[in-house]
């Protein structure tokens, strides 16, 4: 297994205790070398800014916009770069909300995108009597036109890439970092069996619900992990966790 280094970390200025997250990868490789490599690339990204299955990797903007003019001169150049270590085929995003791709989409097998929906999260809370209590603490929530046409437009660029796209409910802050989401979560597709570890919060009962209601549509067995004390810290389930092995019984 190789893991892919970023060139450095671009937000230690502002947020100092990210200063280390570029050594993890080393770390890692360093703790468990018969089964780890690391390379170092020379662009600039952090590891949740691409989301891929066995078949395509799906790059945000921030990308680009740290990279384009800055590592690289044009998008092609950073398409190739990429590919130097990537197999899969790439799509760069060319809008999204301004997130790690894991709060705004996940990617299900049998190319299926998992993409977030405001608006479906709006009529949930209006159904059971609950629109206008705000569900992202004290930042606020964001329902507006603008926010849900960045959403959309992931769901339109998953359907160019030939993905069947299912939406399920989201509720972005206004802070643009705060996210009650469903998509940031575990996944383990098994011969036997599918099992999504789902970020559930304990205020939002409703979406919760709906939310798992999408999984199980796509054959996943739901398994709740409450995240309540961890979204206003910007990230949820899968900021916190990641997949370096599993054992090999489904």
């Amino acid at each position: 297994m190789t893991l892919l280094c970023p060139r450095g970390e671009a937000g230690a200025v502002n947020w100092p205790a990210r200063a280390g997250d570029e050594r993890v990868a080393e770390d890692l490789a360093a703790a468990r070398p018969q089964e780890i490599a690391a390379h170092r690339s020379m662009l600039y990204f952090d590891g949740g800014d691409f989301i891929a299955d066995s078949e395509t990797v799906f790059v945000t903007p921030a990308v680009a916009r740290r990279n384009v003019q800055h590592t690289v001169e044009t998008p092609a150049e950073l398409r190739a770069r990429l590919a130097e270590k990537i197999t899969q085929t790439i799509v760069l995003l060319k809008e999204a909300p301004d997130h790690h791709a894991g709060m705004f989409m996940a990617l299900a097998g049998n190319r299926t995108a998992v993409v977030g929906d405001p608006s479906l999260a709006r009529r949930t809370l209006q159904a059971a009597g609950v629109l206008g209590k705000t569900v992202c603490g004290d930042v606020g929530d964001d329902f507006s036109a603008a926010t849900q046409a960045l959403f959309d437009a992931v769901a339109c660029q998953c359907a160019a890439a030939g993905y069947r796209v299912v939406r399920i409910p989201v509720v972005p802050g206004l802070d643009r970092r705060t996210y009650i989401t469903y998509v940031n979560g575990i996944i383990h597709q098994g011969e036997q069996r599918r099992v999504v570890h789902m970020p559930v919060f304990g205020h939002v009962p409703e979406l919760n619900r709906a939310a798992a209601e999408v999984w199980r549509s796509l054959g996943y067995e739901v398994r709740p992990v409450d995240c309540s004390a961890a979204y206003t810290h910007f990230g949820s389930l899968h900021c916190l966790v990641n997949v370096v092995r599993r054992r090999t019984q489904d």
